[in-house]
């Protein structure tokens, strides 16, 4: 986000730029999407023509439109996924899919099956940010194994209507915790309705991307 600003700045665009999805730092995004106001002069392909070059190589820009929208509140869903293995063999994807152990497939699932529905997500959220409704929807949760690089990864997906501060990383944690046996399905239960809060330190960054954003 600060380096879109940035860009637009040196082409004399003055305007807050505001993101769909939350990327906290060490978070990746897929597909993120973002608004911002630009004088008449610059059309979309006119923009993207000079805008591209100045946010490569680390961000691609995909497309740009004259819309009249606002990327946050007119997102309807958001989808993350999380990328997660137990042995990594080259320090160069590091940056990009998270090391740790997790035990089986059935006990990730049925931890994540606790989050679907509306909940009050004050106790899976990092403190700080904007005061905000905790209260949200997870439509889908879910996770699977697959293979990325030679890597054999679980692959956490979790759609829902917005999220809190951390709140994806908090509840994978919650889920990774329960499948190794360290805290049980009743400890996660009373966390979701804010009785006490046993996982309060979100799994590590670097695997969570934004993978998704519907409108």
């Amino acid at each position: 986000q600060d380096k879109i600003e940035s860009a637009l700045n040196a082409l004399g665009i003055k305007s807050v730029v505001v993101a769909a999805g939350r990327t906290d730092k060490g978070v990746h995004a897929n597909n993120q999407v973002l608004s911002f106001y630009a004088p008449k002069n610059w059309n979309a392909a006119k923009l993207f023509y000079y805008l591209a070059p100045k946010l490569a190589p680390h961000i691609v820009l995909k497309k740009l439109e004259e819309k009249n929208f606002h990327a946050r509140f007119d997102a309807q869903k958001r989808a993350y996924r999380y990328l997660l293995t137990k042995n990594l063999k080259t320090p160069f994807l590091a940056p990009y899919i998270a090391c740790g152990d997790y035990g089986s497939l059935d006990l990730l699932n049925t931890a994540l099956k606790q989050f679907i529905g509306k909940h009050d997500f004050s106790m899976f959220k990092k403190e700080g940010g904007a005061t905000t409704n905790p209260n949200r929807i997870i439509f889908n949760a879910l996770a699977y194994k697959t293979f990325i690089m030679g890597h054999e990864c679980v692959v956490f997906k979790i759609i829902g209507d917005a999220f809190l501060r951390s709140s994806v990383r908090l509840i994978i944690q919650a889920c990774v915790q329960y499948s190794l046996e360290k805290i049980t399905l009743a400890e996660i239960e009373m966390q979701i309705h804010n009785i006490k809060a046993t996982i309060r330190t979100p799994i590590m960054a670097n695997g969570l991307y934004l993978h998704r954003v519907y409108y």
